[in-house]
């Protein structure tokens, strides 16, 4: 009786910290040619790109960089053998989300084609699929 107890406290536990809402105080940040929803403690910064508009955001423990231009890189070195490939639509455009089939163990990220120029990846390694999922879902391209 008392290791079932111990369980039921463990596995409740378990549940409460999952459910943690990243998107509680969630903030839309500006990129000047996208904006995206961000959780309150995660911070944007830039990189200097030469033929595209690169930068990223992170709070402190995950990191994702994007790729805005003609040439990012759309994952196709991401095979089925490691990872999740998920056809999908953001903000109206056909997309691509690759996970990997080890959660934190490969790179999660997104591809969108934005115009018959224009390509966006963002992309890092994170073991939070969830928030990183919500993160590239509320992608909004100008």
């Amino acid at each position: 009786m008392k290791n079932l107890i111990s369980l039921l406290f463990l596995l409740n536990a378990l549940l409460i910290t999952s459910c943690k809402d990243d998107f509680k105080d969630s903030k839309v940040v500006d990129f000047e040619t996208f904006q995206m929803d961000l959780p309150a403690n995660w911070n944007q910064f830039t990189q200097i790109g030469y033929d595209s508009r690169v930068g990223g955001i992170t709070n402190g423990k995950d990191t994702l960089t994007y790729d805005f231009g003609w040439y990012s890189y759309d994952f196709r070195n991401e095979t089925t053998a490691t990872h999740t490939r998920t056809e999908t639509t953001i903000d109206g455009h056909d997309a691509l989300i690759v996970r990997p089939k080890k959660k934190g163990k490969g790179i999660i990220g997104v591809f969108v084609q934005v115009d018959s120029l224009g390509k966006f990846t963002m992309s890092g390694v994170s073991k939070n699929e969830s928030t990183i999922l919500k993160i590239f879902n509320s992608i909004k391209f100008e």
